[in-house]
């Protein structure tokens, strides 16, 4: 005779031992994981490693600041050598995290001595991309003058002609690798045709030196500068022809320094002339960042202080 049998019994601790399973599975697609990154952060360090010392050696950058005699340059280059000798022993005990650490700060350090004992070929080549980009921006001024001929006065048509003789005097220094005279050269050109513009806007005298008594008075000046330089932005724009992004970024400023100047017309009208000073200084500034982005660099105001 059969007797029913009963259903097994799933053995003692057997839902462990899935759940056992189941983390060595997930251990094993994690591991991989981990090792790749230990992997690329070697990787990463050993390459810093290898920029560093090749700074560190006798190259042209380091020979320089040796030769230097400055102390501060060759105290950051001494403290890049240490961090970077920390860095090689981390890495070889495997504290990786710990030697990308040291590493960036030995690379930080060799930065700033080589900031501070420049390269006279790189100071150079710094200063011919200067030359160049002001030499654009003086030729397009030029051009726009020279569009606007018969609107010009006795005054202008000299001091264009002036500009015109400073643009190429600049050239022929460039040329002969004068470029921090050249620079200077086309900043005396900048400021003729600027005094043009000046004087053209609507008969509005931009004094720079002109000092306030009270505050009213520093007010008026305030006011009397930042409206010169937001009826010469859109000459600027008109004559310089900013490209479309440029010009965005133009209108951006020039809108901020139109709300600040209506926002000190309310504190004036308010009675709250500091704040409406500061105010309306603030909008100078943000019409002068406006002037440059288009290509028409302006001197900061003097002598607006009360």
């Amino acid at each position: 005779m059969n007797l029913p049998t009963r259903p097994r019994r799933p053995r003692a601790g057997w839902g462990w031992q899935r759940m056992a399973a189941a983390c060595l599975l997930a251990a094993s697609g994690v591991l991989p994981v981990r090792a790749e990154e230990d992997a690329a952060l070697r990787a990463q360090v050993e390459q810093k490693l290898r920029l560093a010392g090749m700074l560190i050696a006798d190259s042209p950058a380091a020979q320089r600041i040796v030769a230097s005699g400055h102390a501060e340059a060759r105290a950051h280059l001494e403290e890049g050598r240490a961090h970077q000798a920390q860095a090689a022993e981390l890495l070889a005990r495997g504290e990786l995290a710990q030697a990308r650490k040291a590493i960036d700060e030995a690379l930080r350090h060799l930065g700033s001595a080589r900031r501070l004992v420049p390269d006279p070929a790189a100071r150079q080549a710094q200063l011919q991309r200067r030359h160049g980009e002001m030499l654009a921006s003086t030729e397009r001024l030029i051009e726009a003058w020279r569009g606007r001929q018969s609107e010009l006065s006795a005054q202008d048509s000299a001091d264009l002609a002036s500009a015109t003789g400073l643009l190429d005097g600049s050239r022929q220094q460039a040329a002969q690798g004068r470029h921090e005279e050249a620079i200077a050269t086309l900043a005396r050109a900048e400021k003729l045709l600027l005094a043009g513009y000046y004087r053209g806007v609507q008969n509005a005298t931009l004094d720079y030196t002109q000092r306030a008594d009270t505050p009213a008075e520093a007010y008026t000046l305030a006011l009397t500068q930042y409206r010169a330089l937001a009826d010469l932005l859109p000459l600027a724009v008109r004559d310089l022809k900013p490209a479309p992004a440029t010009l965005a970024l133009v209108e951006r400023y020039a809108a901020a320094a139109s709300a600040l100047e209506g926002q000190a017309v309310q504190r004036h009208h308010a009675g709250d002339l500091e704040q409406a000073t500061a105010d309306l200084r603030n909008a100078v500034l943000q019409v002068q960042r406006a002037l440059s982005t288009a290509g028409l660099a302006t001197p900061a105001p003097t002598g607006s202080s009360p």
